[in-house]
């Protein structure tokens, strides 16, 4: 499942961050929409990145030991 995740991360990120950049060179924006979108992109990667993480890379079950 770990490899799993890590591609889907290593993808997810590539192509949210590709697209963000074809959009940046693609369409003409005036500064500061350039920059509202550049982190918008990067915004989104993060949080999609956060979101496959927690779903999908195995977590240890925590033990209620109280010594």
């Amino acid at each position: 499942m770990k490899v799993l995740t890590m591609s889907l991360i290593f993808l997810a990120t590539g192509l949210i961050i590709g697209g963000t950049m074809w959009g940046l060179l693609a369409w003409t924006l005036v500064g500061w929409a350039k920059v509202l979108f550049g982190l918008g992109g990067l915004l989104i990667a993060t949080l999609v990145n956060f979101y496959l993480f927690w779903k999908l890379w195995p977590h240890r079950a925590f033990d209620d030991d109280d010594d």
